[in-house]
């Protein structure tokens, strides 16, 4: 059986995602998709911009067979614990054999050399990368010196100038993790990289059919009560159904200052030494986040007044969602998840599921209160997955959604193609 596995936020679906799958069915012919979606939370340390159930129907809507919920431990993380625990998981589900993600550069064989050169992480790299972080460089920074450092040192066969431009590019970083997830876990997987199609990824300005998810969501920040034309341009019409019909019920589109109370309250409450708890933390950075609690007085001012070239924006962002969701280090640092849980499938999936269950080497959540069965570690992994969206909720303009415990009440979604 041929399944392609791909790791996603899908934040919110749109034409580029479209575009990759396109390219999966016309190259590969799978017999499924499966995808291994962030939650309501996301890797950049903010808020999805709808909720994952929106967001699974999107995807299924649009050809995934299967979407399978990364915990908010993990789906909160740096680019190299996000893409290992994603990895993990679809290692965990034994049907997957490819796996095929969006990046700005498709040459393969350049791909797999740098993601290999990175898995190994020889002694003298390393070496490299403590230097660099010594002085005061954030860690893609000082990765990327080593890199080149490492190279001209050991005279690689590696382009330099094309190697230091790419580990700028974020899908390029993280198609890098998932080859180095491959490789350090041994998974037997192919991999089928698609090249990005349109704007740059971090592009906040829309610019036709291909416009980045972050362009979509800075419009989406000025225009929540409706979508325009310009952004619907940008995005499958099944994914503009669901957007209108959420907007319209009133689970508005979500964003990080839509919880700035809750941060600065967090924040304030607690010590500088409680703050040590929490991932990458480190370095008297505790300090610095509870100095600037004390003095901000909004948001942007806080992340603003902690940024540093050694504490980049998204690391900050990480750690305010881990601070408010109370998610330990001890448990990101683990790296690996306990449970699948499904957020949606198609009929299709539906059969995948039975093999899944049948072979899995993680126990299969279809209802949140079978939760209650799992290992102690599991429920409490699991439980972070239900406060966080306990906390996600209450960004909702309407009241009734606003509810605790939806993660109960909300049921995993059969999508229908025939409906």
């Amino acid at each position: 059986m041929n399944v392609v596995g791909i790791v996603s936020e899908y934040n919110p679906f749109h034409n580029g995602h479209l575009y990759q799958l396109d390219m999966i069915k016309k190259s590969l012919r799978p017999d499924a998709i499966i995808t291994v979606m962030s939650g309501n939370f996301v890797q950049r340390g903010q808020p999805a911009v709808f909720d994952k159930w929106a967001r699974a129907e999107m995807a299924l809507a649009q050809g995934i067979d299967l979407v399978i919920e990364l915990p908010v431990c993990f789906s909160t993380a740096t680019a190299e614990i996000f893409a290992e625990s994603a990895v993990r998981l679809l290692q965990s589900c034994k049907i997957v054999n490819t796996l095929s993600f969006g990046v700005e550069d498709c040459d393969t064989k350049k791909l797999v050399q740098l993601g290999e050169t990175l898995s190994a992480e020889p002694k003298l790299f390393k070496q490299f990368i403590n230097e660099y972080l010594k002085s005061g460089l954030s860690f893609p920074a000082a990765r990327e010196k080593a890199l080149i450092k490492y190279a001209l040192a050991e005279d690689l066969n590696l382009d330099i100038d094309s190697a230091s431009m790419l580990l700028k590019k974020p899908n390029y970083i993280l198609a890098i993790e998932y080859i180095k997830a491959i490789n350090k876990l041994r998974a037997d997987f192919s991999i089928f990289p698609v090249a990005r199609k349109g704007s740059d990824y971090n592009n906040k300005s829309l610019t036709g059919k291909y416009s980045s998810a972050s362009a979509i969501r800075e419009a989406l920040s000025k225009e929540t009560a409706f979508l325009t034309s310009e952004i619907a341009e940008s995005l499958p019409v099944s994914t503009v159904e669901i957007i209108e019909r959420e907007i319209k019920s009133g689970r508005s589109p979500v964003f990080l200052s839509d919880f700035e109370d809750i941060i600065f309250y967090n924040l304030r409450r607690m010590t500088a030494k409680e703050l040590k708890n929490y991932f990458d933390v480190e370095e008297g950075l505790e300090n610095r986040i509870k100095k600037a609690a004390k003095v901000c007085g909004n948001l942007k001012q806080l992340i603003l007044q902690i940024r540093s070239k050694r504490y980049p924006l998204t690391r900050i962002q990480r750690i305010l969602i881990h601070s408010m969701l109370d998610i330990p280090q001890s448990m990101v640092s683990k790296r690996s998840p306990e449970y699948l849980r499904i957020l949606g499938f198609t009929s299709k999936g539906a059969h995948l599921l039975k093999d899944i269950k049948a072979k899995a080497a993680l126990p299969i959540i279809t209802r949140a209160s079978e939760y209650k069965k799992l290992n102690p570690l599991a429920r409490a992994m699991f439980e972070k997955d239900i406060l966080a969206t306990d906390i996600y909720v209450l960004a909702h303009e309407n009241a009734s959604f606003r509810k605790a415990v939806s993660d109960f009440s909300r049921k995993v979604i059969y999508f229908n193609s025939f409906r």
